[in-house]
Formats: C-alpha cells, structure tokens, sequence
C-alpha cells in the first residue's frame, strides 16, 4: 500500500522536481497556503517562477522553505509571501491538518520537524481514505487535484452565488483565531525570513491577497487589525520588504473566485499580472 499511495502524483513532488531542475534559473519564489497556491500562476509572471504555496501552509512552514532554498536557488531576486488573515494565527503542526506534514517529509527536500509517522503515508492519513486514493487513481483511473508544471493549482471547483454570502459566514468563523498562542512566533518567522533574504539582497514582496466582500465584512476586525499592522511594519522596517493590501481590492469580484478566499483560473490570471506589474517596475 505505501509504495502505490507514493506512486500516485502529488503536488508537492512536482514542486520538488521543478526547483532542482531549474534552480539556477528562477528569479521570483512564490511561499504561501492556499491563497498562493491557487491565487498566483507563474505562466503570467515575466521572470521564471516557481509557485510554493500548498494547502494549509503555514509561516513557519514558510520559512523553512525559503530558509533552505535561498541558498540554492542560484538567480532568486524575489521571495513573494502572502500575509493572510490566518497567517499569524496558526501552524500546521498544531492543528488538524498536521498530517499534511507527511507530504513535505516523503516528497520534498524541506527539512521540518516531524513525528516517525510523517515519514509515511500509511501512518499520516486513516486507512479508509488511502484505499480510496489508491481505488480512484489505480481502479477508475482518476486523475488527482494537481498542479502545472510551475507549481500552480489547476483546481477550479465553484460555489453557486446563493450559497456565497452563506459560506462566507462558515469560513469567517473557521478562520477566527481564539486566542494570540502563536502570534509572537509567527511574526518572529515573518521577520527573519525578511532578514535573511536581506543578506542574500533578495526583495520580498508581501501581499495581503483579494478576497470576496462578503466574506472580509465578517472578519473580526482586532485580528484583521493585527495582520495589516505586521504587514506595515514590515515594509517600514525592512527596506527588501513592500506590503500591498489587495484584501478589498475592487478590481476583483464574484466572478473571480472559487469560493469566498481563493481565486479561480480568471481570478488567478488578473492577480498574477497585477503582481508581475509590481515586480518589473
């Protein structure tokens, strides 16, 4: 069973492959969730990219990411890392979704602390849901969620405007942090990753990326507060580092979005070339 679930293609695989082919000739390096992964094409970005954004990636996942491949990536002029509204809240390995860590330990080079079970598939994610994969992909021959050959995430499933305003309520309420447990050490990696790319005179461009209005109207606003006053004083105290905050940006509507927080393929063209504007000016 493990060797047909390590056998099956997976994003991050993809990712791991393309920066060890490519890596003396990418210039801008895309960190982040799901925001980035599905927010930012590197097709539309006028320098070689590599996106690096995975699902439920948190900062100091980020770090680890950037703090590895900067010494490796032989042209880097640009780290691009999304500041969320979860962003300094969370981390992987605290929440349910900690056996995603799995996947940068079995397919990656990205060095991160781990239990022994994250060095395998059959003892990161229950047993039912491995048949399943290994059913859909071996059996009905089902292509998994996947990525291009630049990292990007080619998912593009939509809600029905009527449920919109609904799921923006759901996910308002999901993406409340409870308490502050993890914010200094979320801004301390926010703030050395800015360092580090200093020393080696990399910019980092850090973005605050579109979401739907409905969705922004139910955020808690001192949490809101916290996140664009980091991204503030970083720009302020870094001269790498530019904040931009695209989170009520009106360019962006309805008709650009998976959902309430991601961009679709339309979406993901509009902000991807709004973003290369910013890195060839």
């Amino acid at each position: 069973m493990e060797f047909l679930l390590r056998y099956i293609p997976n994003a991050y695989q993809v990712k791991s492959d393309y920066i060890n082919v490519n890596h003396q000739r990418i210039k801008t390096l895309l960190v982040g969730s799901s925001h980035v992964l599905y927010g930012i094409n590197p097709d539309f970005l006028t320098k070689e990219a590599i996106n690096y954004g995975n699902v439920s990636q948190t900062i100091d996942i980020d770090y680890n990411i950037i703090h590895q491949y900067i010494n490796t990536l032989d042209s880097l002029e640009t780290v691009v890392l999304r500041l969320s509204y979860t962003t300094l809240f969370e981390q992987l390995k605290e929440g349910d979704e900690s056996w995603r860590i799995k996947n940068y330990k079995i397919y990656t080079d990205v060095n991160l602390e781990s239990k022994m079970k994250h060095h395998f598939e059959i003892f990161s994610v229950k047993l039912k849901y491995n048949l399943e994969r290994i059913y859909n992909f071996y059996i009905l021959k089902e292509t998994p969620e996947f990525v291009n050959t630049s990292g990007w995430g080619t998912h593009n499933m939509d809600y029905k405007p009527e449920d919109i305003d609904v799921l923006s309520a759901i996910i308002a309420k999901k993406h409340f942090a409870k308490n502050d447990a993890l914010y200094a050490d979320n801004f301390k990696s926010l703030e050395t990753i800015i360092q580090e790319c200093n020393k080696k005179s990399i910019k980092v461009l850090l973005v605050t990326m579109p979401a739907y209005s409905s969705y922004v109207e139910k955020l808690d606003s001192l949490q809101l507060e916290k996140t664009i006053r980091a991204g503030t004083l970083m720009s302020v105290n870094h001269d790498n580092c530019l904040y931009f905050n695209f989170l009520n940006d009106k360019r962006f509507g309805r008709q650009d979005f998976i959902d309430v927080d991601h961009l679709n393929t339309q979406g993901a063209e509009k902000f991807s070339k709004l973003i290369d504007s910013i890195l060839t000016q």
